[in-house]
């Protein structure tokens, strides 16, 4: 997979900090900014691809969440020996109590909590490799986009948002770029080749979609809205990754 131009100075993929999108004519003296993560993350192939992979890959994703519910139901009957205040969760205290005691309980939930992130893994595992496929597809036409736009725009100097302490709003590009790989790249295979493996920078900017995602569920579960998915689960978003 190619790296991202060098135009962007500096843009190691970290923690994600998505910008709010500034107008059509966005940039200030020939000087911009932009997200490559959030133009990525945003692009519309990602979500066609995982309403696909939320198809395709519909039984393993089944499977995984029935193993995460099997988990908690486990774990709630692991923990009633040491779960002193009978509250159903496991305190600090009451862990450092049972440590102290050398319960054997700890053991068998670290035990019930690995077998079963196996199980989950495993199952989530083709819909997290066709996953891994479409976004490094995309990345792969990011570069392109971020030429496109700066050419369209007469950029001069192009900052990754990452490494930009303030920028007004006008001088965001991000949408811009998220716009041109919408434009080039409208949708992606989520059937990788029997000996492709994802870029490590692929695997990084999945992890973080992940969390975006998984966050998002969490969110949704604490507003009655529905359960939260096994941390990892590949889902569809309900809404893009925007705003900071």
């Amino acid at each position: 997979m190619k790296t991202f131009t060098k135009i962007l100075l500096a843009s190691a993929l970290v923690a994600p900090a998505f910008l709010a999108a500034g107008p059509a004519n966005a940039q200030v003296g020939g000087i911009a900014v932009a997200d490559p993560e959030a133009a990525i993350l945003s692009a519309k192939a990602l979500d066609t691809a995982n309403s696909s992979i939320s198809t395709t890959y519909k039984a393993q994703l089944d499977q995984a969440r029935a193993r995460q519910m099997s988990l908690q139901a486990e774990l709630a009957t692991l923990i009633v020996p040491i779960d002193t205040d009978h509250d159903k969760k496991l305190s600090d205290a009451e862990i450092i109590a049972a440590q102290n005691a050398k319960s054997p309980v700890l053991e068998k939930i670290k035990t019930a909590q690995t077998n079963a992130q196996n199980d989950i893994a495993r199952a989530n595992q083709p819909a997290t490799r066709a996953q891994a496929y479409a976004i490094e597809q995309i990345t792969q036409k990011y570069t392109a986009a971020v030429n496109a736009v700066v050419a369209a725009k007469n950029i001069s100097l192009l900052l990754s948002a990452n490494t930009v302490q303030f920028a007004k709003p006008a001088v965001d590009v991000t949408d811009d770029i998220k716009n041109e790989l919408d434009r080039a790249l409208p949708t992606v295979s989520i059937a990788p080749p029997a000996d492709w493996q994802p870029a490590q920078q692929t695997l990084q900017l999945q992890q973080q979609y992940q969390q975006i995602m998984y966050a998002q569920a969490v969110q949704r579960a604490q507003a009655g809205q529905g359960a939260a998915p096994a941390p990892g689960t590949p889902a569809a978003p309900t809404k893009k990754p925007t705003g900071r």
